[in-house]
């Protein structure tokens, strides 16, 4: 009877694994025409899948670290050069995006507590992809494909 329950729990947790990473695969309409960002973006889901997986695959403490680490930071590098090009053109949506960033930056923050505290789980995991990545994918398509617009109208696309 042990057996059979392992041997179905694996099975749930492989399941559950398979539907979270279904979600995390950039595809072009994602893209806001702004090559730059564009890359940033793909980085962080790139980021973001490796979490993740350092996650899934029970990888060290020290990895998941690690990566938290390289995705805080890239963060805030994405998000303050966003808020930039934002600024120098006088983007009127700047202030929702500012505030939208900071509560992404906040949300990776707790992640981390919670990881520190508690350790890997597939709650954790369910989570992050639940707000985390729900929140970049929403973020880019209602935000920054308006920004994109924006600045492709005003003549910017570095």
């Amino acid at each position: 009877m042990i057996c059979r329950n392992l041997y179905t729990y694996k099975i749930i947790k492989y399941n559950l694994w398979k539907v979270i990473f279904v979600y995390l695969n950039w595809d072009w309409t994602l893209d806001i025409g702004i090559d730059s960002i564009d890359n940033q973006h793909k980085e962080l889901f790139s980021r973001l899948d490796q979490l993740l997986i350092s996650i899934e695959d029970g990888k060290g403490k020290d990895e998941v670290i690690k990566t938290l680490d390289f995705l805080e930071e890239y963060v805030v590098k994405h998000f303050n050069d966003e808020e930039e090009i934002q600024n120098k053109v006088n983007y009127p949506l700047s202030n929702i995006q500012h505030a939208q960033h900071e509560q992404f930056k906040n949300d990776l923050e707790e992640f981390r507590n919670i990881f520190e505290t508690q350790g890997t789980s597939i709650s954790l995991a369910l989570n992050i992809q639940q707000k985390l990545v729900y929140w970049l994918k929403n973020h880019i398509i209602n935000l920054d494909k308006d920004l994109g617009d924006f600045l492709i109208e005003n003549g910017y696309n570095k």
